[in-house]
């Protein structure tokens, strides 16, 4: 099972998030292979020294780093180039606009053979439907995630689902 971690990058900027995440990973003695710590964007990306050191630490210790909601607010091409992501996550808004126009739809087929030009890989958010999974495994998207597969839920109840199987969480 993949764990995904949302931090700021004001949580960055203003300590020691990566020590916290790297503790609690021994701690459980989880596999850093399978976590991937997501920024979430609040403002513009600087490449800040606790920025560097906060990438080097996760990159050291195999925990996988993903850009969030890339293609809407402060994200632009310098975060691909400087920050070198393992993941870029596309917001659910640009899917839409790809499923519902041919403009849009180009440019994300583009977004994603770029993607993976740089060696990275990208996750589709927003999937609702079965016929949008399929266009977007047809572009190459390397991970998809939306309401199709899950909603989100409390521990016991994906506890419950996981145990049997279910790995769909109803709200």
């Amino acid at each position: 099972m993949q764990i995904n971690i949302n931090v700021s990058y004001a949580q960055i900027a203003g300590g020691n998030v990566e020590d916290d995440i790297i503790e609690t990973i021994k701690e459980y003695a989880l596999d850093p292979a399978n976590i991937c710590v997501e920024m979430t964007e609040s403002r513009l990306i600087d490449m800040t020294i606790p920025f560097i050191r906060f990438r080097h630490k996760l990159k050291d210790s195999r925990i996988r780093f993903a850009i969030d909601d890339f293609g809407t607010g402060y994200s632009n091409l310098h975060c691909i180039n400087d920050i070198k992501p393992d993941y870029i996550k596309i917001d659910r808004d640009f899917t839409a606009k790809a499923m519902n126009g041919q403009r849009g739809y180009e440019l994300l087929k583009s977004i994603i053979t770029m993607i993976h030009s740089v060696n990275a890989k990208i996750c589709i958010e927003g999937i609702e439907q079965m016929e949008w999974r399929q266009e977007m495994e047809k572009m190459g998207a390397d991970s998809l995630q939306g309401y199709f597969y899950g909603r989100p839920c409390n521990k016991s109840d994906f506890m419950s689902n996981y145990i049997r199987g279910a790995y769909i969480c109803r709200s």
